[in-house]
């Protein structure tokens, strides 16, 4: 590459707040420290609209101040050794808490596709737009490599039957694959809520059951559980500790995802 350095793949993360990261456990100079080639193009903060390089934790799309680990650092850790010597990998935090696709708690904004409210954001464009802006500042070479997904409380709490969920959910991936370039097949992995949080609450049963089910209706997608017994506030919020256990699992979902879709022979992707 005339000694150019080869691009990067990007690690998109979408959804709401164990998405974006809700803990105080992390270390960000031990267990959560990156290898120099995990790189982060956050949206907001200090450093945002600028590839810099990756320390927790990261700034969500909206600009509130960052809340903890979420799961694209330790996705994009386990990522690295698998690519060659001269690639890197860029996460782009996209994601903002307490946010579903036609409502909001926390902090306003909306992922229903193409939905516009006054004072509202609409969280997809946004999102869409944002990883355009990190292809570009990527570099030749530079592809989305996956797309971790961790959103369903607010929907739960509103008891979106599970069609609902899913009639959004499938419409929100295949906007995406349409919208962001080198996006067409990207694989889309879905986390799924705290255990705990599904049994506190029933109204949630539809949501979860429209997640695990979402690799028999969309291909190209997974479904990875969050662990058990890891909550720091009784029900919700995943620690950091729980965010790694989270991104081994999605991890072992991409890996089966990527060897389904090379099919015989060669790999598809590196």
């Amino acid at each position: 590459m005339n000694g150019e350095r080869a691009g990067r793949d990007l690690v998109v993360v979408l959804g709401q707040s164990n998405a974006a990261g809700s803990n105080t456990d992390f270390d960000p100079e031990g267990a959560d420290a990156f290898d120099p080639r995990v790189e982060v193009f956050a949206a907001t903060g200090p450093d945002g609209g600028r590839i810099v390089p990756a320390r927790e934790p990261f700034w969500p799309l909206l600009g509130h101040p960052p809340g903890g680990v979420g799961p694209g650092g330790p996705f994009a850790a386990l990522l690295l050794p698998t690519l060659p010597a001269d690639r890197r990998v860029l996460v782009v935090p996209a994601a903002v808490g307490g946010t579903g696709f036609h409502a909001h708690t926390s902090y306003p904004g909306v992922w229903k596709v193409g939905l516009e409210r006054a004072d509202t954001p609409n969280l997809f464009a946004r999102a869409v737009a944002h990883v355009r802006a990190a292809l570009a500042a990527a570099g030749p070479d530079s592809r989305v490599r996956v797309v971790l997904w961790h959103q369903g409380e607010t929907d739960g709490g509103h008891g979106r039957s599970e069609a609902e969920y899913a009639a959004d959910l499938d419409e929100l991936v295949a906007a995406f694959r349409a919208q962001v370039p080198t996006a067409q097949d990207v694989p889309f992995l879905l986390g799924g809520m705290a255990p705990e949080r599904i049994a506190a609450y029933p109204n949630h049963a539809g949501v979860a059951a429209a997640h695990a089910a979402t690799p028999g209706r969309v291909p190209g997608t997974a479904f990875a559980p969050s662990p058990a017994g890891h909550v720091n506030d009784g029900t919700t919020h995943l620690t950091a500790a729980a965010q790694r256990l989270l991104a081994a699992n999605l991890f072992a979902a991409f890996t089966a995802v990527e060897l389904t879709a090379a099919g015989p022979g060669p790999a598809a992707r590196h």
